[in-house]
């Protein structure tokens, strides 16, 4: 999971970007039922830890 765990978090930020799942889908060679599988799982995983892990932060920029 942790690999993925990147992947997840862009999976959110493009739907918190307003994107379709669809969309979303397209741009990450997912399912629609996949990316929101990710992104759901990313909220509750935020909402939960209160921030995000130091490994995805550095990643990301």
């Amino acid at each position: 999971m942790r690999k993925n765990l990147k992947r997840y978090y862009q999976a959110w930020q493009l739907r918190k970007k307003g994107l379709k799942l669809r969309e979303i889908g397209e741009i990450m060679g997912l399912s629609k039922e996949r990316v929101r599988f990710m992104a759901n799982y990313m909220d509750f995983y935020i909402k939960k830890r209160k921030k995000l892990p130091k490994y995805i932060k550095r990643k990301l920029k």
